[in-house]
């Protein structure tokens, strides 16, 4: 069995610095997703990739043996915590991947949080992890769609996180891999950006595993790159010079093949032929700017203007091109009067798809505020990314 790999990692759109980590090299796979302020997200990050990593230089052959090195992992990044106050709190996701080979080739996958594993095979994108999020436990109720989930204004809080405790429970799955198969492992800020049915659209469009990375993360960041973008796109090869045949959607038709050459046109045809060429592509032109401009002017989201106060804002964050987010509503709300923790929530620029959510969500901090002069604070199983 041969394996070709590729991977990147971007900072984003927003973001001012780059807190995820990953490990791409022979039969061991790792990305995470840091979390915590001072740098310490990157940290807690890295410290995770590198602890695994250096456990499984003999090898990973069991589950108990890969959520033993995750578990090091995971007490590591909790010391150090312990250790520096500026580390306090500290955590990250993680969702790695070991190869098994023998006659029957397996994948372990194991996971803390909500960065994730793909399966890629024959057109189909299957999710190999299981997210540890608040909004995941919505849709195993059925009280959202994973459509939902994709635009939720929590989405960002996970219930399962590496050094936040001195124990993480991991969970670990074994699957039978084959040959054309690919592998896809990402942090979350590509899948909040990126819907499945289109990451499948890319795994198919592009052949090699690097430019198939790079090419996410570009989808990630034209849809508002708001999160760093990790991603790991490994094929399972027989050669691995051999290239790799994707499977084309059951809607693709064969083009036809023109046998011989086509005759001279004449003057008359060639002149309607320019002019039908000229027509076709002011009308595209004037398509792409319109979709362009419904695109950058579609959802709404919530953050800070030049005066600190809270402002809903249409359109993408950044903006796209020539188009720029407009004020929608101004709120009396000032960033001096929100928590820390709701303060570090709208600087996040919380999108929205419609501006009645971008209110509730309002209301959402006015009683943030309103609560923080009453209660005491207490101790969560969730932890807010």
């Amino acid at each position: 069995m041969k394996l070709k790999w590729g991977a990147t990692t971007d900072v984003g759109m927003v973001r001012q610095q780059n807190e995820d980590a990953f490990h791409a090299e022979e039969n061991l796979y790792i990305v995470a997703d840091g979390m915590g302020g001072h740098n310490a997200g990157e940290v807690a990050s890295a410290l995770a990739v590198s602890t695994v990593r250096s456990g499984a230089r003999m090898g990973i052959h069991t589950p108990d043996q890969f959520r033993e090195l995750v578990q090091q992992a995971n007490t590591a990044i909790y010391t150090a915590s312990l250790d520096d106050s500026t580390q306090s709190g500290m955590g990250t996701t993680l969702t790695a991947a070991a190869i098994i080979p023998g006659e029957e080739p397996r994948i372990l996958v194991a996971n803390v949080g909500d960065s994730r594993t793909y399966l890629y095979r024959s057109g189909a994108l299957t999710r190999l992890s299981v997210d540890h999020s608040y909004v995941q436990e919505l849709v195993n109720e059925g009280i959202i769609t994973p459509e939902e989930a994709r635009v939720h204004p929590r989405r960002n809080i996970v219930t399962r996180a590496m050094g936040i405790d001195r124990f993480v429970q991991v969970d670990v799955f074994s699957h039978l891999v084959r040959t054309g198969d690919r592998l896809v492992l990402c942090s979350d800020g590509l899948v909040d950006e990126v819907a499945d049915t289109d990451i499948a659209r890319v795994l198919t469009e592009h052949s090699d595993p690097q430019d198939t990375a790079e090419a996410l993360v570009l989808v990630a960041n034209a849809n508002g790159g708001r999160d760093n973008t990790t991603v790991i796109v490994l094929d399972i090869l027989d050669d691995i010079s051999a290239p790799i045949v994707l499977d084309e959607p059951d809607d693709t038709q064969q083009m036809p093949v023109v046998v011989g050459a086509p005759s001279k046109p004449t003057k008359k045809k060639l002149r309607i032929g320019v002019a039908l060429f000229w027509s076709a592509l002011i009308a595209i032109i004037f398509g792409v700017i319109t979709t362009v401009g419904v695109y950058a002017r579609s959802g709404y989201y919530v953050g800070f203007n030049e005066d600190d106060n809270v402002v809903v804002y249409r359109g993408r964050v950044g903006g796209m091109l020539w188009f720029q987010p407009t004020v929608d509503t101004e709120t009396k709300l000032n960033g001096d009067d929100l928590p820390d923790n709701v303060r570090l929530d709208v600087s996040m620029n919380k999108s929205f798809t419609s501006s009645g959510l971008a209110a509730k969500y309002l209301m959402l901090v006015q009683t943030a505020i309103d609560n923080s002069t009453s209660t005491t604070t207490t101790t969560s199983t969730t932890i807010a990314k």
